[in-house]
C-alpha cells in the first residue's frame, strides 16, 4: 500500500489546490485567450477586476475594444473555436521574434553560447541522476536499498540543496566593481563557479565505495547544482531583449528538453548490451554527465554579456 498511499497524498494535495485555486484565490481567465475566443465582454470584466484588485480604474470600455480588431459595428463578439484559434496563430506564424536574439554579433554569440548551456546541462542532469542506480549496484558494497534509507537519503540531499541557492542570492550580485566598492563576481562567475564544482563533485562521486560517501558526494553536488540552476534561471530572461524575451526563454527550454531525450541513448552506449552494468561501464554516465558540466562552466565564462548591476535589455 506504500506507494498507493503516496498517490493518495499527493492526489489530496492536488484537489485541495484545485477548490483553493478557486475559492481563495479566485483566479480568472487570461484575457488573451478569452478575446482569441470572441468572448470580448468577459474579457474586458477580467481587466476589471484585476483594476480594482490593485486599486485603479480601467478606462477601457467594449466599444474601444472592439473597434481594435474593427468589429464595432456589429455589436457581438464572433465566436471561434478552438481548432479555428489555433489555424489562426499557425497562420500568422514568423521569425519575427527569433532573428532579434541574433541582431548583433555579441547578442548572436550570447544567445547561442545560452542555448547551448541549457542542451547541455538538460543532458548532463539526468545522465547522473537517471542511471546513478546503475553504479550503486556495482560499485557500493554496503548499500541499503531498504525504503526508509532510501527516503532518509533523498530528504538529506534535497534538505542540502537549499544553502546552495541561499548561497548564489547572496553570491551572484558581488561580483562587479561598483562605485568604488570591490565585488566578488556577477551572474557569470557564480554560474561558471557552482558548476564547475558540481562537475568536480561527480567525479569524486565516481571513487565512492560506501553508502556514507555516496551520500557525501551527492549532498556537495546537491548544494552546487541548486546554486548553478538558481543563477541559471535569472540570468537567462535578463540577457535576452525584452521584446522577444518569451521566445528566448522557449528556445532554451525546449533545446534543454531535446538533448535530455539522448540521455537514454547515452546510457545504451556506455553500458552491457543487455542493460546492465559492470565495474567498467557503471562509471560511463557519470563521467559523461560530469564532463558535459565542467564544459558548461567554461562556455559560462565565454558569454559575452554580464547582466549584474545593470538594466534589462
Amino acid at each position: 500500500m506504500g506507494w498507493r498511499y503516496t498517490f493518495y497524498t499527493l492526489g489530496g494535495v492536488t484537489l485541495l489546490m484545485w477548490v483553493a485555486r478557486y475559492i481563495i484565490f479566485d483566479l480568472q481567465e487570461s484575457s488573451k485567450f478569452l478575446i482569441a475566443k470572441g468572448r470580448d465582454e468577459e474579457a474586458l470584466q477580467v481587466l476589471q477586476r484585476i483594476a480594482k484588485k490593485n486599486g485603479k480604474t480601467l478606462t477601457l470600455t467594449l466599444e474601444k475594444l472592439q473597434s481594435v480588431g474593427g468589429n464595432v459595428s456589429s455589436g457581438t463578439s464572433v465566436k471561434f473555436t478552438t481548432f479555428q484559434i489555433l489555424k489562426n496563430s499557425l497562420s500568422s506564424f514568423s521569425l519575427s521574434h527569433v532573428t532579434p536574439l541574433f541582431s548583433t554579433r555579441r547578442l548572436a554569440i550570447n544567445t547561442s553560447i545560452t542555448i547551448m548551456l541549457w542542451g547541455l546541462i538538460g543532458l548532463a542532469y539526468p545522465l547522473f541522476n537517471g542511471f546513478v542506480t546503475l553504479y550503486l549496484t556495482t560499485q557500493v558494497k554496503d548499500a541499503d536499498n531498504s525504503i526508509s534509507t532510501t527516503y532518509r537519503n533523498y530528504t538529506i540531499i534535497s534538505v542540502m540543496g537549499v544553502p546552495g541557492s541561499i548561497l548564489a542570492c547572496f553570491v551572484v550580485d558581488w561580483t562587479r566593481k561598483s562605485q568604488g566598492k570591490f565585488s566578488l563576481g556577477g551572474r557569470k562567475l557564480t554560474m561558471a563557479v557552482s558548476t564547475v564544482l558540481t562537475g568536480i563533485f561527480l567525479y569524486l562521486f565516481t571513487t565512492s565505495t560506501t553508502s556514507a560517501a555516496v551520500l557525501g558526494y551527492s549532498c556537495a553536488s546537491g548544494v552546487t547544482q541548486n546554486a548553478m540552476y538558481g543563477v541559471l534561471y535569472a540570468y537567462t530572461p535578463e540577457v535576452f531583449p525584452a521584446p522577444h524575451r518569451g521566445t528566448g526563454d522557449a528556445l532554451c527550454s525546449a533545446f534543454n528538453r531535446i538533448t535530455g531525450i539522448l540521455a537514454p541513448v547515452i546510457k545504451i552506449a556506455t553500458t552491457n548490451p543487455d542493460g546492465s552494468a559492470s565495474n567498467g561501464t557503471a562509471n560511463g554516465p557519470v563521467f559523461v554527465s560530469a564532463t558535459l558540466f565542467i564544459v558548461s562552466s567554461v562556455l559560462m565564462m565565454l558569454l559575452p554579456i554580464e547582466t549584474a548591476g545593470k538594466a534589462a535589455l
